[in-house]
């Protein structure tokens, strides 16, 4: 037990005191130990007495920072006593420590990931009707990971699906620690396996009192009531703007082409009547997906891939429905964002995107934790976007928009 009191009480003085050295320390710290302020660790040590080593580190985490790698000497003869085995301190840090010629030196080292490993283990999706987030975001596979589910207003939490890379759910269950306060907030737990990373996590938030039976999608028995994009499917089907990969089918982890998804908007649309105009060399004149796309491009929702061509059995990516989604608001992106920025940088979004995803996640139809702009989605999360389109467009009809300074709606 003091031991690991002891390894606590090191770390948080690596991490949050400033790089120290006991030995010939010039240092200035200006830290306030037992009511005396001392000018450096050195000059601290010289008035504590054998024995309170441990009590000086205890009050050293209110003097500063110091990054990983950076030394902490203290001479032995001032009365550092230290465990002979070393120890863990934190998830996934470690202390270490070594003598040299009577000074006892601490080190804190960040552990090494699996370099296999995805480099987020878990990633988040935007929820209807309430907020995800992750409460511990530094698990590793083996390990108890924490997630938060806030509704909005008026809703409730009503379930926490936990998938796999190959759609394999991961049991997950309610913590029963103590929450943070807030109303309706529910706190699910679960633990990382060690194949098919990342995970993704989704979230069914519900208006109080709602269930999800008697539903347009009853017939797909792959739509089972209280999956996180029921709700999303049984809207879209009973608007009769998308339909099943057969009667019995949803395939809700199947893939959209982008002549599906343009199609989802023509009929959102009312399914207007157009001319055939021969726009793109691989959109014939009667085709299933001909009018949705000759809609599209005459609305000015799609230019199609470059050298007159559409793709419209290429796979949908989350950028391309973003981008498709915004042109279709009519709403208008005055500035990037800061998380924009870092997209275009890491490569997540494609320079095209940069203002629909802008947009997108102002909206709240994208989480930053899971961007991905230029992967496909499948069509569940296809499904539970334009849902949650549809809702934030009702809304916006109905009360005057929030002050969004990056963009302005179009009402």
């Amino acid at each position: 037990m003091k031991r690991r009191l002891f390894a606590i009480l090191l770390v948080l003085t690596l991490l949050l005191s400033t790089a120290l050295t006991a030995v010939a320390s010039e240092h200035v710290m200006q830290c306030r130990l037992g009511g005396t302020y001392f000018n450096s660790l050195g000059e601290a040590l010289k008035v504590y007495q054998e024995g309170d080593v441990i009590e000086l580190l205890m009050e050293l985490h209110r003097c500063g920072t110091v990054p990983y790698g950076i030394e902490v000497r203290v001479r032995g003869a001032n009365g550092v006593r230290v465990p002979d085995d070393l120890f863990y301190a934190y998830p996934h840090q470690e202390v270490r420590h070594r003598v040299e010629g009577g000074v006892h030196i601490f080190k804190l080292v960040e552990l090494e990931r699996d370099p296999a490993w995805p480099e987020r283990l878990i990633l988040t999706s935007a929820v209807p009707n309430g907020y995800l987030s992750l409460f511990s975001s530094d698990v590793w596979p083996g390990e108890t990971a924490l997630v938060d589910v806030e509704p909005l207003e008026g809703c409730q939490a009503s379930s926490l699906t936990v998938l796999d890379a190959k759609f394999n759910q991961i049991p997950a269950r309610l913590y029963e620690g103590d929450i943070p306060v807030s109303p309706g907030r529910v706190r699910y737990e679960f633990t990382i396996p060690k194949e098919n990373l990342p995970l993704t996590v989704y979230a069914t938030v519900l208006p109080a009192g709602e269930t999800d039976e008697n539903c347009p999608s009853r017939p797909f028995a792959d739509v089972e009531a209280g999956a996180w994009f029921h709700r999303a499917v049984d809207e879209l089907v009973g608007r009769k703007v998308i339909n099943g990969t057969d009667s019995r089918h949803f395939t809700p982890y199947g893939i959209l082409t982008r002549a599906e998804a343009v199609t989802i908007l023509y009929r959102l649309a009312g399914s207007p009547a157009v001319s055939y105009a021969p726009v793109y060399a691989d959109v014939p004149d009667g085709e299933w997906y001909t009018a949705p796309v000759m809609w599209a491009t005459g609305e000015g929702i799609v230019n199609g891939v470059g050298g007159g061509l559409f793709a419209p059995n290429e796979l949908l990516t989350r950028e391309a429905l973003w981008t498709m989604l915004l042109r279709l608001s009519g709403d208008k992106v005055l500035y990037s964002m800061l998380d924009t920025k870092l997209a275009l940088r890491s490569g997540e979004i494609s320079a095209f995107a940069a203002d629909s995803f802008t947009w997108a996640h102002v909206m709240g139809l994208v989480n930053t934790n899971a961007i991905r702009g230029k992967s496909a989605p499948t069509r569940a999360e296809t499904a539970v976007t334009v849902y949650m389109y549809l809702q934030n467009r009702e809304k916006i009809a109905a009360d005057p928009p929030p002050y969004y300074p990056e963009i302005e709606v179009n009402r």
